[in-house]
């Protein structure tokens, strides 16, 4: 019998990223897995919607790597948005339903998180920028 785990099973990562093509600096969200698959590095299926200061993002089932070479890590999902300023709600959802709410500010190369969970199955973490 499998063990279910207790504790988030997730990490959220946000950080700005500098484009060298665009000149433009954008906000990056990864999503992982907390366990390490030894067989492949898994893709985190992920659906997004951005309306208003809301980004809801659905977590789906994992997608086998189009090529198959032997990795260990996570599994990994990522969007990335330009242009955000202010306050966001962050809803992720996984796809028995649960739902983690989070409150961020983004104010230039700072990202805070103002608000989270008390029992997240996702844990977030944020990371400062060095823009050119």
């Amino acid at each position: 019998m499998e063990k279910k785990i207790k504790g988030p099973i997730y990490t959220l990562n946000i950080f700005h990223q500098y484009d060298n093509e665009t000149k433009n600096t954008n906000t990056i969200f990864i999503i992982q897995t907390v366990r390490i698959f030894t067989g492949f590095k898994y893709e985190i299926l992920l659906e997004d919607e951005f309306k208003d200061e809301t980004i809801a993002i659905h977590i789906g089932g994992l997608h086998v790597p189009d090529v198959l070479i032997p990795e260990v890590g996570p599994a990994e999902g990522r969007r990335e948005y330009s242009n955000l300023e202010g306050l966001y709600r962050i809803i992720i959802t996984k796809q028995d339903k649960s739902i983690n709410e989070f409150i961020i500010e983004i104010n230039g190369s700072r990202i805070t998180v103002k608000e989270k969970p008390k029992k997240p199955f996702i844990l977030i973490s944020t990371q400062t920028s060095n823009e050119p």
